[in-house]
């Protein structure tokens, strides 16, 4: 009886083992499956321009005013040469559709508003609008087109 009641107690001591471990088995394997794909999503999300640099010229009514390197990384769509006014780098919503990816960026600057931007790119071409919002000063409405820059390897 002494020798039954042992051998049922080291049974259920290993079998309550493999529960656990069977348990932290599945645990550990749903958190890397959920880790993975929240990156692949993310990745996926934010990589739909990310590494591309575009050139553009921006106009009102028609005649270029400007000009602009927009560089798309991380996630962020960065206006170069919108610096000197304090604009910096802002979170870019972008999707692709097809052959075509669209973005929105609102940039903004402490002292010069904010600028809006929207628009699209097909293959190496980029093109959209912008509006740049200053309080106590009409909106500037503007368009802009220009091409992809490729990096020199």
């Amino acid at each position: 009886m002494k020798n039954e009641f042992v051998h049922l107690g080291a049974n259920f001591y290993f079998r309550s083992l493999n529960v656990f471990n069977m348990k932290a088995r599945t645990t550990i394997l749903l958190a890397f499956l959920i880790f993975t794909a929240s990156r692949s999503f993310a990745q996926m999300v934010q990589n739909v321009l990310d590494g591309r640099t575009f050139a553009i010229e921006r106009s009102v009514n028609g005649k270029v005013d400007s000009k602009e390197t927009l560089v798309f990384d991380k996630g962020m769509m960065d206006p170069l040469d919108c610096h000197q006014w304090g604009f910096t780098a802002a979170t870019c919503q972008a999707k692709q559709s097809g052959q075509m990816a669209t973005f929105r960026v609102v940039c903004k600057s402490e002292k010069e508003g904010t600028m809006a931007w929207q628009g699209k790119v097909t293959g190496e071409v980029i093109e959209g609008s912008v509006v740049w919002s200053k309080e106590g000063q009409d909106a500037i409405n503007y368009t802009f087109t220009g091409k992809e820059v490729k990096a020199v390897k």
